[in-house]
């Protein structure tokens, strides 16, 4: 097979392609980064901002759908500085889902940055395929889970361009990265030390090993749900995945007999959540959950794989199959 074209980010054309896409001194900054240079301190609005927002907010026109060439487009995120890190877009040139992939937003789960290098070697039938496979670069190679005085990226969302904290800087370089290619789908591959289903009376974060959670709507859920399912018919009984998301309220997969219920995350006022949101209380916090609200049109999916007594190498290939089961259900493999 010839190796797929590359786009060139410093091409006029592609330069008008990216400032009608997103516009404005935002597009500006991560078009500059595309092309290998230093993106100027500017971006989103924070979080704060928007709450703080007096009034009505006028109802948005929608934006045209993006079209991608066929190709490869390389990308970095927070270029020149220690923290750089590089993603890839691989667009099919056809209509169709376009899927982002992240890694390694922790550095102490190694599954997840694996298998998002190995998926960065996909090349989709329909559609686009974005992945960043080691968000937090550094904390992968010193395998923990975020560096000192870093931040943690998967509670700093949608971030703040100044912020003192990298990581805060790099969730907002990853959310205007996601605005110019506007995924329908977020994957972001992470692991826990424990199994949910072999939690007993414990509970907690470090308990929900093969678990799939998503902050998208009620609409969404049927193909996540799908896809456990077919993943499920494949693998060992203790490898299976539960569904941790709810929709509106309703529970979700009940616990197995005899364990004891995880307690629940701090619930979110309703007015932060979006309407008919799965996970609702999730879906409103700082985490990649929260996705919806900072990237109109994204559902985000958080996979969370096990790592007591389950060998890394498995680990990614649990997580490659799963992306890779939903994307052949999107039509993309």
């Amino acid at each position: 097979m010839e190796p797929e074209p590359q786009l060139s980010a410093r091409s006029p054309i592609d330069r008008r392609r990216f400032l009608a896409l997103v516009g404005g001194v935002s597009a500006l900054g991560a078009f500059v980064a595309a092309c290998g240079g230093k993106a100027p301190s500017s971006g989103i609005a924070s979080a704060a901002t928007v709450e703080a927002s007096p009034g009505p907010s006028p109802t948005p026109t929608p934006r045209p759908e993006p079209i991608f060439p066929a190709g490869v487009e390389r990308f970095r995120l927070m270029p020149d500085t220690q923290w750089e890190t590089s993603g890839i877009a691989i667009h099919s040139g056809k209509q169709g889902p376009r899927v982002l992939v992240l890694g390694g937003v922790h550095g102490n789960e190694p599954g997840g940055w694996m298998a998002a290098e190995q998926i960065a070697d996909w090349v989709p039938l329909i559609g686009s395929l974005i992945v960043v496979p080691r968000a937090n670069r550094l904390s992968t190679y010193a395998f923990v889970r975020t560096g000192d005085g870093f931040g943690d990226l998967n509670r700093a969302y949608p971030g703040n361009p100044n912020s003192p904290q990298p990581m805060s800087r790099m969730a907002a370089e990853i959310v205007q990265m996601a605005n110019y290619y506007r995924p329908h789908w977020l994957f972001d591959l992470h692991e826990s030390w424990m199994f949910y289903n072999e939690r007993g009376p414990s509970g907690g974060t470090a308990f929900i090993g093969q678990t799939i959670a998503s902050g998208g709507t009620a609409d969404t859920l049927p193909l996540i749900k799908k896809s456990m399912d077919i993943v499920n018919e494949r693998i060992n009984l203790r490898e299976q995945f539960t569904l941790r998301t709810t929709v509106s309220g309703q529970g979700g997969q009940p616990p197995p007999a005899g364990s004891t219920p995880r307690p629940t995350e701090t619930a979110t006022p309703a007015s932060t959540a979006l309407p008919g949101s799965v996970t609702p209380q999730l879906a409103g916090g700082s985490s990649s959950l929260g996705f919806a609200r900072w990237v109109d049109g994204c559902t985000p999916v958080l996979i969370e794989m096990g790592q007591y007594e389950q060998h890394e190498s498995r680990r990614a290939e649990l997580h490659t199959m799963l992306v890779g089961t939903a994307m052949g259900r999107l039509g993309m493999l």
